[in-house]
């Protein structure tokens, strides 16, 4: 029993012993590999000139070089090199170089690898190759003027354990000398900045609504530091800001609004940015333009590259997930400068014939065939699963719409889903209270649109089709699924799949929102300015006759007593008193006999009777003549009327977004019909109404649609009153809040009239006497004033 004891405690410290050791193994491996990961690093880079015209970047490393991945780009002109597992041993990360093509060298490290970008002037050819710890990368020094000496030997320029640097004797004088603002042609604004190094390297960006450049290691003037104001030259720029610190010099275009594009060129040492002034119409197709592709732009130059290298460059290039199928192959020639990656990769799929699916954040290359045999076999799956799934019930609430409008658009009726503004759901309110709005969206007379007509058809609430191919199209719910509608809850009842479920509720929350709701207030003026003027002439006499011992005086015209006194009364002898009476008019009338039936003689007519149309405001007579029992007078008339008018109508209704609003005040003139069925009594509206159909903008301005109607009773005619119509019908495109002014129905009647005795008329100096003058000038014009006004979603209407 101990022996079998003994045995088994030396089993487990034999199990334990070898479990340590395995343990400690495991742990050496892991260290061993985290070294291999983690120990190489970037320790130094030097630059050298060598023989054979040429300019050498040598990237030594602490241990066996490995060879990068080498890529490059031409506009901007750059090689990018990528060390897997590699560490960053510099001290910095950006060095300036400007030697030959090579503007300055940038080392950045990621997670797990360093890339060292060598920026150029100019695209120039390149080799690479491994020597020990070294990775030397030779260019053509296309931009010396004369060969270099041969380098015997190079010199490290950034090491950390050096601090120095042998970089300062390589940069010639970097600098800007001057800036400068002028204004183009067609009003283009043009920054010129004087370099003192044409190889000066230039960043530019936009940020916060300015443009900034910037330049590395440059030195600007203290006299060049400060901000200008270019904004009186009437282009894109506003302002120019130039100022330094110890690693650059940025200059800072501060821009009046959006509406431009600028683009940057180069002459020796003269660089120019000029800003174009843009259009809106512009700016958008501007926009779309760059908004289709959105990719960071890189420059492709390759003469029978595999195509399958170019995918992974790009891949490589935008750190995306691309695979490329197997039926991918053959060779490719491109050159494009500055595009966005997938616009690239676009043209290079149309000109192979291959496409891309996109699955997550996993992009697949491959012939249009193939794609889409692979999306038809992943929809018949989908079908098949959808079939097999269980269908599940869910009871959604519809707030601001009809639950019925959304289980049409569920079933794929697009008709009459929407914009239901019928007597059922109305939206329009008056601003008075005698007045009626009603909101219709089935209005078929005032050609404003048809805004959302209602349904003509039965919706499709159970299952199948619609039986419409165009609708099941369009169909949101499967073949399984219905959709029912609970009208007193306006609760929508469906039972579909979980996916399919999840679409219906997703397009129910995006699409059950408040609907906009417009203000617009008419103003209706009819302006008159009525003017008349008559001047005219009366010209007549009478006879004097005995009545009774005494005299009466009388006139002809009218039948009527001129009104200018006469003398002739009469004084009794034996009191010495006048007798006889004055009449109101002004006129004695002599005291007769009781028994006496004789009256003043009269003249029917005027020898001259020109006087004014209406009562004269002024009239003025005199005797011109008389004898023993005759007279003759003249009465001058005058009249003048001025008058202005004004009849003011205020309609006012709301309404909701692309739903038509009527509303109307007036009255119903009866008029009799006689027909086979007899006499019948008809009504005409004499009504002023408005109808408008507002469609709200994105930018928040307001399209109506606008038919405006003043008709009054007119004139008695042997069938009835006639109807006096003044109407205006248009589409205005206003901003929020803003008044338009709409007007054209202006009538103007001038009448001038002379009505004279010929001959006499004509006679001078005093052909006035026999003629009348009739002025009149009549001016109506009606103006209407429109001011839609958007509702905010905070306000509530009573």
């Amino acid at each position: 029993m101990n022996n079998k004891q003994g045995d088994m405690m030396w089993d487990k410290m034999a199990r334990s012993r070898v479990m340590r050791m395995s343990l400690s193994l495991l742990l050496l491996l892991f260290q061993s590999a985290t070294v291999r990961a983690t120990g190489l690093t970037i320790s130094s880079i030097d630059v050298a000139s060598v023989a054979g015209d040429k300019f050498q970047i040598q990237m030594e490393m602490s241990g066996p070089a490995i060879a990068p991945k080498v890529f490059q780009t031409d506009n901007p002109a750059r090689i990018a090199l990528d060390f897997p597992g590699v560490a960053n041993g510099l001290d910095k990360k950006m060095y300036p170089i400007n030697q030959g093509a090579v503007s300055s060298i940038y080392v950045a490290e990621a997670a797990d690898r360093v890339r060292v970008v060598i920026n150029l002037v100019e695209a120039t050819p390149f080799d690479t190759k491994v020597e020990g710890n070294k990775v030397l990368l030779s260019l053509t020094n296309a931009r010396s003027g004369k060969p270099l000496p041969v380098a015997t030997a190079t010199r490290p320029f950034v090491r950390k354990s050096t601090p120095s640097s042998v970089a300062a004797g390589l940069i010639p004088e970097q600098g800007i000398r001057g800036i400068d603002f002028k204004r183009g042609d067609n009003g283009e604004g043009r920054i010129l900045v004087s370099l003192a190094n044409p190889d000066t390297i230039v960043n530019t960006k936009e940020e916060g609504g300015n443009v900034v450049l910037s330049f590395i290691n440059t030195r600007l003037p203290e006299n060049l530091s400060k901000r200008l104001d270019v904004s009186e030259f009437a282009t894109p720029v506003k302002t120019i800001t130039a100022a330094s610190t110890s690693r650059e010099t940025t200059i800072t275009a501060g821009m009046q609004n959006t509406l431009y594009d600028y683009s940057l060129f180069q002459s020796e040492g003269l660089l120019t940015v000029e800003f174009r002034p843009l259009t809106s119409e512009e700016k958008e197709i501007l926009d779309s333009k760059r908004e289709k592709y959105k990719g960071d732009r890189l420059s492709l130059n390759f003469q029978d590259i595999d195509i399958r290298s170019v995918i992974a460059i790009l891949a490589e290039f935008t750190g995306q997930n691309v695979v490329a199928g197997d039926e991918v192959t053959g060779t490719i020639t491109l050159k494009m400068d500055d595009v966005p990656w997938d616009e690239a990769l676009d043209f290079i799929m149309m000109t192979k014939g291959l496409e891309k699916f996109e699955s997550g954040n996993v992009i697949l290359v491959a012939p249009v065939g193939k794609i889409k045999e692979y999306k038809e076999k992943q929809e018949a799956t989908e079908k098949i699963v959808e079939q097999l799934e269980p269908l599940v019930t869910e009871y959604i609430k519809i707030n601001y719409a009809k639950a019925e409008n959304f289980r049409n658009l569920l079933n794929g009726l697009d008709t009459g889903a929407f914009g239901s503004c019928g007597p059922n759901n109305s939206s329009g309110s008056s601003g008075s209270s005698s007045s009626s709005s009603s909101n219709t969206s089935g209005y078929s007379g005032g050609n404003l649109g048809q805004g959302g007509q209602q349904s003509q058809g039965q919706s499709q609430s159970g299952q199948g089709t619609t039986g419409n191919p165009q609708n099941d199209k369009f169909r949101i719910l499967s073949m399984r699924g219905s959709a029912v509608v609970d009208a007193r809850t306006n609760t929508l009842i469906v039972r579909e799949t979980v996916k399919r479920l999840e679409e219906a509720k997703k397009l129910i929350r995006k699409l059950d929102i408040p609907v906009r709701q417009v203000m617009i207030e008419v103003r209706i003026v009819s302006a008159s300015n009525n003017f008349a003027k008559q001047l005219g002439v009366r010209f007549g006499g009478g006879n004097l006759t005995s009545i009774g011992g005494g005299k009466s005086f009388g006139i002809g015209g009218r039948n009527t007593l001129s009104t200018f006194p006469i003398d002739n009364t009469t004084i009794d002898p034996k009191t010495g008193e006048r007798t006889g009476t004055i009449s109101p008019g002004g006129f004695l009338i002599p005291e007769t006999k009781s028994n006496s039936s004789s009256t003043a003689a009269t003249l029917a007519n005027n020898l001259v009777d020109l006087g004014t149309s209406a009562h004269p405001y002024g009239a003025l007579g005199m005797t011109l003549a008389r004898g023993a029992d005759y007279v003759l007078n003249l009465e001058l008339q005058a009249l003048q009327d001025q008058g202005q008018g004004e009849l003011l109508s205020n309609p006012r209704v709301l309404t909701s977004d692309r739903c038509l609003a009527l509303i109307k005040q007036g009255e119903e003139i009866p008029y009799v019909s006689v027909g086979l069925q007899g006499t019948m009594t008809i009504f005409k509206d004499a009504v002023l109404s408005l109808e408008v159909l507002p469609q709200i903008t994105p930018s928040g301005s307001i399209v109506m649609a606008l038919r405006v109607t003043k008709d009054a009773r007119g004139a008695l005619t042997q069938g009835g009153f006639g109807i006096n119509k003044q109407e205006l019908q248009t589409n205005v495109h206003v901003m929020d809040g803003e008044t338009v002014v709409l007007g054209g129905a202006f009538l103007e009647t001038i009448d001038n009239q002379v009505n004279k005795v010929p001959f006499f008329a004509d006679l001078p100096g005093i052909g006035f006497l026999f003629k009348r003058t009739t002025k009149v000038d009549d001016k109506t014009e009606l103006l209407i004033f429109v001011t839609p006004k958007i509702v905010k979603d905070n306000v509530t209407v009573n």
